[in-house]
């Protein structure tokens, strides 16, 4: 009789056909080596498509909150609370949007809190143990890490868009025209401060960024991808954004870092609404440098606070309309040379730039 063929290896037989050398049983530890290093780089990338996915839909979440505030108080939410030394102070839009992303029971025990005159700050301690880490703050891609000297106990990666001008998006300075161009502003001072409604950008609803993703800064931070902001920048680049542009190597890391506390902020409070902790511009591209105005650890600047993330090749931003795109990090950004605008002026700063004001009459095509 003839001697039966032996069974097939369907586990190894695919591999075989390619690899001949594992036909050998000996070389099988060959197969158990190469087999992973295959395999790695697409679970990498469906790990990091899960992640682009959840922080897409964390957006999403935010644009239905914006809508939903709008609804119930006819404008979108303060970008920064409060006169200095007053009740509320500083609190950034993820404190009005508490009641509409599931975290009712902190808004309300935050404010009685601040309503009992105990409190009046994001840092301060009784209200900082109520407004927690909570998921929806966060990029995956980003982690949790985060720089210890400044933080409070929640961190996010979601910031407030003041449009393409980094002039006075901070509600610390009182007396200079009013120079915000974008969908979120603080509540006082510069003669503009407050809120927008809807109605307030002519520029279009889907042709508006209200939010941006930025990479949190961690322990030593002294690049862009590890979340620093140089303060080393005469006024933070805001006159001549091409110095912020320049002020980084190769590499991504910034040349001169300036103040070690005050370079890194970005993220690192959620609540407290100055643009070093939760602000956006759209005057350089995603990925570009962010410059801080002041080399100090002065909470209370302004300067270009640049979209940033760990997604490949750019940054996920919410529209007003609560839609949510991706901005490539090649995107039409103008010229970085040009002085920052004011009024209703079209952006010199291209189609990102156009996309960050609200009231300047720019016709914004595909991008």
């Amino acid at each position: 009789h003839a001697k039966p063929a032996p069974a097939r290896s369907y586990l190894t037989s695919p591999e075989k056909i390619h690899r001949p050398e594992l036909h050998r049983t000996q070389d099988y530890r060959h197969w158990q080596e190469w087999f992973p290093r295959t395999l790695t780089p697409a679970v990498q990338q469906a790990r990091e498509a899960a992640r682009r996915t959840q922080c897409k839909n964390n957006f999403k979440q935010m644009g239905l909150a914006i809508h939903n505030y709008h609804d119930v108080y006819g404008t979108a939410p303060f970008g920064c609370t409060g006169a200095f030394g007053s009740g509320y102070r500083r609190f950034s839009g993820h404190f009005g949007m508490l009641p509409y992303i599931d975290q009712a029971n902190a808004y309300t025990q935050a404010s009685a809190v601040m309503d009992s005159g105990a409190a009046g700050a994001p840092w301060n301690g009784a209200v900082n143990d109520i407004l927690i880490q909570t998921n929806n703050l966060l990029c995956p891609s980003d982690g949790v890490s985060v720089a210890g000297s400044q933080r409070m106990r929640a961190t996010t990666n979601y910031m407030f868009c003041y449009g393409d001008n980094a002039w006075d998006s901070n509600p610390g300075w009182a007396a200079n025209g009013g120079r915000s161009r974008g969908f979120f502003m603080g509540q006082q001072g510069n003669g503009n401060g407050g809120v927008r409604r809807f109605r307030d950008v002519t520029d279009g609803l889907s042709n508006t960024i209200a939010m941006g993703e930025r990479i949190k800064a961690k322990d030593g931070a002294d690049s862009i991808l590890t979340g620093a902001t140089t303060t080393s920048v005469a006024s933070g680049g805001r006159d001549n954004p091409a110095l912020c542009l320049a002020s980084v190597g190769a590499d991504n890391r910034y040349t001169t870092l300036g103040d070690g506390n005050g370079s890194r902020l970005a993220g690192v409070r959620a609540y407290d609404g100055t643009p070093p902790f939760v602000g956006c511009h759209t005057t350089l591209p995603p990925n570009s440098p962010s410059c801080k105005n002041g080399n100090d650890n002065q909470h209370d600047r302004d300067g270009i606070m640049s979209m940033s993330s760990h997604h490949t090749g750019g940054a996920q931003v919410l529209l007003a309309d609560g839609s949510v795109r991706f901005v490539s990090e090649n995107i039409d950004s103008g010229n970085a040379t040009a002085a920052p605008l004011t009024g209703g002026a079209p952006s010199p700063y291209g189609i990102f730039g156009a996309l960050g004001t609200v009231q300047s009459g720019e016709v914004i095509g595909e991008w």
